[in-house]
């Protein structure tokens, strides 16, 4: 079942590279199983995104500590983020992505003093579970960009709901985080918020 999912995971991987939602080495992303729920897999640290393979994945513990068979091998930086999500959703699969329309769009509404990219009247956020109507909002958190990842997970610990609710999460600056129950719906989600997000760059850029 592991070799299976980090195959395919793996081959998305690069699509998303190739999109440029996964530039260089930047990026993580992370996968669990049914026969193993406390533990996942995690991206290893400073792999290129246009090379990923399957063999690119390392085992960590359900609170983040790597596995001592990889205890040598450096996880991801933001590995903790993934165990916080694992540890508070029913996600199977967690997808990051450095887009630039994430990373701009996140630091822009950051700036105004926006908590989250409220999101409504597009038919595409119907992709996204729990959102049955374009008439909905749609509203995904920001964070601030910290290089305290313990920090930062306390910090999206808090208002975790709301992440929840979006199955989505942005850190300003950076890029957005988004998972599903399997590969199937976290690329669903994906897809549909870097659709999403591009439609509102553009409409901001037309109401200049």
């Amino acid at each position: 079942m592991k070799s299976k999912i980090a195959q395919e995971l793996a081959m998305w991987i690069v699509e998303m590279n190739k999109r440029g939602w996964s530039a260089a080495t930047g990026t993580n992303y992370s996968f669990r199983t049914e026969e193993n729920p406390d533990m996942y897999w995690v991206s290893k640290s400073g792999i290129d995104k246009s090379q990923f393979q399957s063999d690119d994945f390392m085992l960590v513990l359900s609170d983040g500590v790597v596995h001592e068979e990889y205890k040598n091998i450096k996880p991801s930086a933001e590995n903790l983020l993934h165990a916080l999500i694992y540890a508070n959703s029913e996600a199977n699969v967690v997808l990051h992505s450095h887009s630039v329309n994430s990373t701009v769009l996140s630091q822009f509404y950051f700036d105004k003093g926006d908590k989250f990219i409220d999101i409504t009247n597009f038919e595409v956020q119907k992709a996204v579970k729990g959102c049955n109507s374009h008439e909905e909002t749609l509203s995904v958190p920001i964070f601030e960009n910290s290089q305290n990842i313990k920090k930062l997970a306390d910090v999206i610990q808090t208002k975790w709901s709301f992440c929840d609710k979006a199955s989505a999460f942005l850190i300003g600056n950076h890029g957005l985080y988004t998972w599903g129950k399997d590969i199937a719906e976290a690329k669903r989600h994906i897809e549909a918020y870097e659709f999403l997000f591009d439609c509102i760059y553009k409409k901001l850029l037309l109401m200049k």
